[in-house]
């Protein structure tokens, strides 16, 4: 995973030795595979030897030969910070192999990279840095580049992730939500097995990111708990990696329509996981041409311009948006900043122009990679509507009042099971009065941002907001909100909201207690 080498400066690490998992199979008629595994950040390559154990177990048509290199410091990412600089994990790779009984041939055809959390990038930037020259890539817990040619839609072998439905990091179900929808999108054109094949993005039903290392709990103070056991976490990862590694093998038709179905069959736990995300991501940004019952067409600053004016019922018709929805503004908050909303009065009715632009996610291991920092808009205010319209409005309607609808639109989109969780064990959300910027300055109110603070009783959220009333000098009439996203709402109730807290303080952290 991308992540912060902080724990260089505070923390050393005793030497590990090359893991050499060879073959499980004598038979020299299967074809013989090599899959090298790179440990996550600061976890010592041991604890990755049961799981190399138990893709061998479930790989039965291929002579696989696993290898979990020792790296310095045990941090790959030190030999290999980015795609143009891996000459030395590559080196380090190829030392450790030699000492295994496999003997490729053709790394393109036999030879695939796996890694796990910081593994995983890793093992990405490796595959890239010489030139996709392997059979294939396992993302365990990590991924790939978000865009370009890295990317999951580009990548030129195929790419397999999977994460656990209570991993803590960035490879949270709603970042697998996001990859997922790359996959989808492939699917789309090239067909569903494949997407199977080539582009598959499953979440593991019940497990953690620490699952992957049995024995080293990477994450404890940060990951949510595992439900299942170890024997069922192992058997669940060999029996995914083992399918990908039989579809991207020459093995009989059997093996492979048996692997087929093991994709297919975890794709519907993938699916009940990640399409409640990709709701939620339409709605932020565009219109739902089938909302589910209680959650609003969107996107979402359509539904709060509504909301802010406080119009009763009898009169919420006469406000329309013009045309249609809020603009969203994609080029960024610097285009963003020069939108100002404007309005026509026509035959009883008031068509407004407002704007919209959705913050990105911070690129960052303790937060979701697609859920929205937060839905900035730009709204009409609720005292020009009473003015224009000659009606009584509700002035006092805040932005916290539209988080608290994105949370009601959350509850409704969340999967059944997640929901069943967050509402026996999850911390709940408070809503905090609305924040202001200095003299309801413009440009500061755009550099200001929704705050999230943890607490042991919930999550409290406030809203920045900027409110020039049609008494103002400066662009009268405007209600302005940095929202949050049902998405990230979603996130809280899915994965942040059970981890443990307070988290231990910095100085008292331990290697096991880092995240990664």
């Amino acid at each position: 995973m991308r992540c912060q080498i902080l724990a260089l400066l505070v923390l050393g690490a005793a030497a590990d030795e090359d893991i050499i998992l060879n073959s499980l199979s004598t038979d020299t008629s299967l074809p013989e595979r090599l899959l090298v595994l790179m440990p996550g950040g600061l976890v010592p390559n041991e604890h990755y030897k049961l799981t190399g154990q138990a893709i061998q177990k479930a790989t039965t048509d291929v002579r696989l030969t696993v290898v979990i290199p020792q790296v310095f410091q045990r941090l790959c990412i030190i030999t290999c910070p980015f795609t143009k600089t891996c000459s030395l994990l590559k080196g380090r790779v190829d030392d450790a192999v030699a000492k295994s009984t496999f003997k490729g041939k053709n790394p393109q055809e036999d030879t695939f990279l796996a890694g796990h959390s910081l593994g995983a990038t890793c093992a990405n930037y490796l595959a890239q840095a010489y030139n996709y020259e392997f059979a294939g890539l396992l993302e365990f817990g990590g991924y790939v580049d978000m865009t370009g040619a890295g990317s999951i839609p580009n990548y030129a072998i195929p790419v397999l992730h999977m994460a656990g439905e209570l991993d803590g990091g960035g490879a949270r179900p709603s970042s697998m939500a996001g990859l997922y929808a790359m996959s989808k999108a492939y699917a789309a054109t090239a067909g569903e097995e494949m997407a199977l094949q080539n582009k598959p993005v499953q979440v593991l039903e019940g497990l953690d990111h620490s699952d992957f290392c049995p024995g080293f709990f990477v994450t404890k103070t940060k990951d949510c708990k595992s439900e299942v056991t170890q024997d069922v976490a192992m058997a669940t990862i060999g029996e995914v990696a083992g399918a990908f590694l039989h579809l991207n093998s020459p093995v009989s038709n059997a093996t492979k329509a048996a692997a087929m179905a093991t994709m297919k069959k975890r794709s519907t736990f993938t699916k009940e996981m990640c399409e409640p995300y990709l709701l939620a991501f339409e709605l932020e940004k565009g219109q739902l041409a089938s909302p589910p019952a209680g959650v609003p067409a969107g996107p979402w600053c359509n539904f709060a311009q509504q909301k802010i004016v406080g119009l009763d019922a009898a009169d919420a018709g006469k406000l329309k948006i013009q045309p249609g929805m809020c603009k969203l503004i994609t080029e960024g908050l610097h285009e963003f900043e020069h939108q100002h909303t404007n309005y026509t009065v026509t035959a009883g009715s008031m068509e407004v122009t407002c704007f919209a632009a959705v913050e990105p996610a911070a690129s960052s291991i303790d937060a979701s990679q697609f859920a929205p920092a937060s839905v900035d808009c730009k709204m009409v205010d609720a005292t020009r509507v009473a003015e224009q319209l000659k009606v009584t409005t509700n002035g006092s309607v805040q932005c916290g009042d539209i988080n608290r609808a994105a949370v009601e639109v959350a509850l409704k989109l969340l999967p059944a099971k997640s929901l069943k969780r967050f509402q026996e064990k999850g911390r709940g959300v408070c809503y905090m009065p609305d924040s202001e910027v200095l003299w309801n300055i413009g440009p500061l109110w755009l550099k200001s941002s929704l705050t999230k603070t943890e607490t042991t009783k919930c999550l409290e959220v406030a809203s920045s907001r900027l409110i020039s009333t049609i008494d103002s000098k400066i662009f009268p009439g405007n209600h302005y909100c940095k929202l949050w996203s049902p998405s990230d709402a979603m996130d809280w109730m899915m994965t942040d909201s059970h981890k443990p807290f307070p988290y231990p303080k910095a100085e008292t952290a331990t290697v096991e207690t880092i995240q990664i």
